[in-house]
């Protein structure tokens, strides 16, 4: 079964205070592959220096972190700072055996897999409003969640013996879609496809990261 629908974020969450334990119950685990702090967002150079940029992704992966907490959180990664940064965090590492977001978020279905938790899922670090990853996880099944553009993967979440091959990269939505389509239609398992407008927003240009909704992880930029 297939759902595509808008999704705003209540006021105030309709899980609050029960969400930890209703998502435990399917032993679920957030996975956030960062490649590293400094590295990357080069699209951002016009705007801001390398320092800046630092400094962005930084403060962006500590609010993910932040938003995520009452979940069990992994964070997939290869950088020194980062694994140390996350250890500071007290929280579990995976190393992938290569680089690519591919290879990352295989490797966090794998460790999920073989720590027995029954959900992933994987959500990219550059996203600036996270608040309402508790409403994407409480969905059964398979969850997507594009960017703005409808063109990238923002959120995926998905059971880990789900038959779903991961293809990030310009264009991975759709090709996301289809696999997620097949894996649905051969197992009793829902695909959600969730437009939110907050989570549909990721920082990879000038113009993203002016937009309103993009606070408060940027605004120390533009003050």
């Amino acid at each position: 079964v297939n759902r595509l629908f808008s999704m705003r974020t209540p006021s105030r969450s309709p899980y609050a205070g029960g969400m930890s334990d209703f998502v435990g119950e399917r032993a679920l685990t957030i996975a956030i592959p960062i490649r590293s702090f400094s590295g990357g967002k080069e699209r951002l150079s016009s705007s801001l220096s390398s320092h800046q940029r630092r400094a962005l992704a930084h403060q962006m992966c500590t609010n993910l972190l932040e938003a995520v907490r009452p979940f069990h959180v992994i964070v997939v990664t290869n950088d020194t700072e980062v694994e140390q940064w996350a250890q500071q965090q007290h929280v579990d590492v995976v190393n992938p055996d290569a680089g690519g977001l591919n290879l990352a978020a295989d490797a966090a279905r794998v460790w999920a897999r073989d720590h027995h938790r029954e959900q992933i899922v994987i959500v990219h670090s550059d996203v600036p409003r996270p608040e309402a990853l508790p409403l994407v996880c409480a969905l059964e099944g398979i969850a997507i969640v594009p960017d703005h553009q409808r063109n990238g993967t923002n959120v995926f979440s998905l059971p880990v013996d789900a038959d779903v091959e991961f293809s990030y990269g310009e264009g991975s939505f759709r090709r996301h879609v289809t696999s997620a389509s097949a894996a649905a239609r051969h197992t009793p398992c829902k695909l959600h496809i969730v437009r939110h407008h907050q989570l549909g927003l990721d920082i990879d240009t000038p113009n993203d990261l002016a937009h309103p909704l993009a606070a408060p992880a940027t605004k120390e930029f533009f003050s």
